[in-house]
């Protein structure tokens, strides 16, 4: 089977209300949302914006949850850790890999300590993956490249990041390695807001345009 991104969005619409089966709910999608991120401010273009220090792209492979920096993974890079923005920028990168890697091997124990407590979208993508792993499927490989990642203070707090995702044509698989459907390539904007709580930070909405 191949789902075209119309198809995608409809089910990623319906992820936020768990009505998937509107969809279908057999068919791989990804992770669309047409809302607007929580307290987003008409002003949030405000105060300047800053590119993460990890260059002008990533791809392939690379927990809020917690309430201190000890809960971070080991390999989040030092720049994610710091109060900047900067950090912001590197962070939120962080984040969408690790979404793209929890989604090809099943385990989201890092991509659930990234997001906040209180995000339901964070929620909703790890409880997506972890369905789909309880039926032995997965995806055939991480299938994102991010470019162009910049971050700009928000007027309420932490900082809108924003970046350009590419996404490959990938297989969903399942437990023996067969493709049980194939989502095509796209492209899109991804926004994120990325607060900074108890000294680390925090991925509090995420939208996709």
């Amino acid at each position: 089977m191949r789902f075209h991104r119309g198809t995608a969005a409809c089910a990623a619409a319906l992820v936020m209300v768990s009505a998937l089966a509107a969809c279908g709910d057999e068919e791989p999608t990804e992770p669309f949302e047409t809302k607007e991120p929580t307290s987003q401010s008409s002003s949030s273009g405000a105060s300047g914006s800053s590119t993460s220090g990890s260059g002008s792209s990533s791809s392939g492979s690379s927990s809020s949850g917690g309430t201190s920096s000890d809960d971070l993974p080991a390999d989040l890079p030092e720049e994610a850790r710091e109060e900047t923005k900067e950090g912001a920028a590197a962070f939120g990168e962080y984040y969408f890999m690790t979404y793209g890697e929890a989604a090809h091997t099943g385990d989201t124990s890092t991509l659930k300590a990234l997001g906040a407590t209180d995000c339901t979208i964070c929620s909703n993508g790890v409880d997506k993956i972890k369905n789909d792993a309880a039926k032995g499927w997965t995806r055939s490989k991480n299938p994102y490249h991010v470019s162009k990642v910049e971050a700009t203070k928000r007027p309420d707090e932490g900082y809108k990041v924003s970046m350009s995702v590419k996404v490959d044509e990938h297989d969903r698989v399942d437990s023996k390695g067969k493709s049980n459907g194939t989502v095509e390539a796209t492209q899109y904007t991804l926004t994120e807001h990325v607060v900074w709580k108890s000294g680390r930070w925090h991925i509090q909405d995420w939208v996709v345009t």
